[in-house]
């Protein structure tokens, strides 16, 4: 029986393998990435505004890579796509550190120019326009379906992202960041923040998010929601002793732990009737954080301390110091503060989105 066991064993490794090698490895080791991609944003200089280089990131080694690779070049409807639009070129990225550490350096360097796309695993794809800007960095995860991928999501990715279609709406991600529209270049450069300076937020900016927080819209102008600013570094410090005395093992694990706030100096309590996660209570949290970056400061949304503070009966204290109205509960608290990092962006799905026309 083990010998019968064995032999299946080895012949379902045999399989893998074989599927494995059938596949054409696309990523060329022996050409300098940055060479490749120069070359990609000079053809599509030359096609004046009808093409971008988009650069699938990978190698040899990413199994998924190579089954991408196969499958858009047998979907002859996804190959005349991307063949109209792109000039498509597979990006060869090497994390291994046997090369040695000139071979690093460089590794580092190519993700350096790409907007440090490896964070978000692999295939991953990177949208240049001819001027080399990143435009849009998405992983392979969105395209996925079962064991391969999406014909339907796939084409819909490329579509969205040809000249043509990327000119008729807010042009790029670049464009939307170093625009002159100062709402929109706050809304796509916020971050959430996790790391703080120890520097206390003034109460002119915190009395001005709170300002701008109730002037979100709202149903019937009813306002059901109750706004907490908390200055009191006594409040934060008191709960996050309560935190750290019931949660030893998680606080132990972050070596930067400060408070339960991510650290955070200030913290902004939204409440509404008996806690409801309400639209208006969303759009009011998404006022002051937005009115936040715009002035400079870090946010973070938090419900993790919510729920230790409606479950923790040592909390009640704390809970009755905010002066809820009755009926009101915590629904969540934005930690405020400056920012001490610089976080990038993470991908967005554009597969969401779908216009009737």
């Amino acid at each position: 029986m083990r010998r019968i066991i064995f032999l299946m064993m080895m012949m379902l490794a045999t399989m893998v393998a074989d599927a494995q090698t059938a596949l054409k490895k696309v990523y060329d080791e022996s050409i300098d990435p940055m060479e490749q991609i120069d070359k990609a944003l000079a053809e599509a200089k030359a096609s004046q505004g009808k093409k971008y280089v988009m650069c699938q990131v990978g190698g040899n080694w990413c199994p998924w890579c190579l089954r991408f690779a196969d499958f858009i070049s047998k979907d002859s409807e996804i190959a005349q796509v991307v063949a109209d639009h792109f000039v498509y070129i597979h990006v060869n990225y090497n994390p291994r550190k046997s090369g040695g550490e000139e071979q690093a350096k460089a590794a580092a360097a190519l993700m350096r120019r790409l907007g440090n796309p490896q964070r978000f695993g692999f295939p991953v794809f990177v949208l240049l326009d001819a001027n080399g800007n990143v435009l849009h960095i998405q992983d392979s995860s969105f395209l996925e379906e079962g064991k391969g991928y999406s014909k339907e999501k796939v084409l819909r990715f490329f579509k969205a992202w040809t000249p043509q279609s990327v000119g008729d709406g807010v042009s790029s991600m670049a464009t939307a960041s170093a625009g002159d529209n100062d709402v929109v270049k706050t809304i796509m450069s916020r971050r959430s923040i996790r790391q703080y300076k120890d520097t206390p937020v003034e109460h002119e900016k915190l009395q001005q998010l709170a300002l701008c927080g109730i002037h979100a819209p709202n149903g019937m102008n009813s306002q059901r929601w109750a706004v907490r600013v908390v200055e009191s570094k006594q409040w934060i410090d008191g709960l996050t002793a309560l935190f750290k005395k019931a949660n030893p093992d998680m606080v132990s694990r972050d070596k930067n732990f400060k408070n339960m706030f991510r650290n955070a100096p200030n913290v902004i309590c939204v409440a509404t009737p008996d806690g409801a996660s309400t639209v208006d209570a969303g759009m009011l949290g998404e006022n002051i954080m937005l009115a936040a970056q715009s002035l400079g400061l870090g946010t973070c949304c938090l419900g993790g301390p919510v729920r230790f503070l409606n479950t923790h009966a040592d909390c009640k204290p704390y809970l009755e110091k905010l002066g809820l109205p009755e009926g009101y509960q915590l629904c969540f608290i934005i930690a405020v503060g400056y920012p001490d990092e610089q976080p990038n962006a993470r991908s967005r799905d554009l597969n969401k989105i779908g216009y009737v026309k």
